[in-house]
């Protein structure tokens, strides 16, 4: 069903604030999830929900959220999420490394201990818009992706993002250094539907084309040993680099075995120490579209840049309503009623 994006942002923020959470962090959480959901990213959505309250009910969650400083100067800071809401460890990060950004030229920030972060985009593309800075986030994860060569996953799908202003808005790349998304298998497996080969591998290592499978098994990373050597990389400077978990020490959100242990790593840079920032923002444009002038293919109507299908999908969702799926309908509503809240999205 379609919803408004007020009416998305009122159900998510009640269920947090229901579960322990203070509203300001209940506010940052809930925009993170929303914004992910109309961009279409709804594993990273209000999706979500169902799982926090899960890890809440078993006392793997800590709310309210407490983030922690533990290291600070004037360029760089090491923050202690406390294994609260990784959105509002994101939302911390994200602003305290473009705040050093502007008043220094750059700026580094490493969350430790804390959980799923959602859609990175959602945090460098508010950032490049509001502080006018080139943003980098990057975020490790529980073993699921098998080092190239492997039978055996080691890394998470560590996905990286890196944001650029551009005229009124920003140019975002948010990726995983896996093929795919294991939520995709997971839906596949779920519908019982299979996957398209080169995806992952079954629990021996071969490949597979079976959804079920490959979840006991592995995915595979982006481009073989490129994948598997960005992943690593993400890995350490997410995880090793912040004091937080790593390898094969994180534990999966979506499992009740104890604190996941993620970490991550927001990097800023601010423009106007190099170039005039208005400048900057006006040839990025003219970058773009000379990109998307270029001759196509034979099949192809038009020429996407990275983060166009999302922006596309967002403006469609303010205009149209977000789509979600009627299995987190149903599960949201659940959680409202239990809850006691007489919100709903169904009605």
């Amino acid at each position: 069903m379609k919803v408004s994006e007020r009416a998305l942002l009122e159900v998510a923020q009640e269920i947090l604030v229901l579960l322990g959470e203070e509203r300001a962090n209940a506010e940052q959480a809930a925009s993170a999830m929303v914004g992910a959901d109309m961009r279409g990213v709804n594993t990273h959505g209000i999706n979500l929900l169902r799982l926090v309250s899960q890890r809440v009910a078993a006392g793997m969650l800590a709310l309210p959220t407490r983030i922690e400083t533990l290291k600070e100067d004037a360029t760089t800071a090491v923050l202690d999420g406390n294994n609260g809401l990784g959105q509002v460890a994101a939302g911390r990060g994200s602003s305290m490394s473009a705040e050093k950004a502007k008043q220094a030229g750059l700026g580094m920030v490493v969350v430790r201990n804390t959980n799923n972060l959602g859609a990175l985009g959602y945090y460098t593309s508010q950032s490049a818009t509001r502080y006018g800075v080139v943003a980098v986030l990057m975020t490790n994860g529980n073993p699921s992706v098998a080092p190239f060569g492997s039978a055996d996953p080691f890394f998470g799908t560590n996905p990286i993002s890196i944001s650029v202003p551009s005229d009124g808005s920003a140019l975002v790349l948010d990726m995983s250094a896996s093929v795919v998304a294991r939520g995709k298998i997971r839906l596949a497996a779920m519908s019982g539907e299979s996957i398209p080969l080169g995806w992952a591998c079954d629990e021996t290592g071969a490949p597979t084309t079976d959804a079920k499978r490959a979840l006991k098994g592995s995915l595979l990373p982006l481009g073989g040993p490129k994948g598997s050597g960005l992943a690593m990389m993400i890995d350490i400077l997410s995880g090793v680099l912040s004091g937080s978990s790593y390898g094969r020490k994180l534990k999966s959100f979506h499992e009740l075995d104890g604190a996941t242990g993620v970490g991550a790593c927001f990097i800023a840079i601010d423009i106007g120490r190099f170039i005039d920032p208005s400048s900057f923002a006006r040839t990025i444009g003219e970058y773009v579209a000379d990109i998307k002038g270029l001759r196509k293919q034979p099949g192809v109507k038009e020429i996407l840049v990275a983060g166009e299908i999302e922006l596309n999908k967002e403006e469609e969702s303010r205009r149209l309503g977000i789509k979600i799926p009627d299995p987190v309908v149903k599960s949201t509503d659940e959680i409202l009623a239990n809850l006691g809240s007489h919100l709903r999205i169904g009605k």
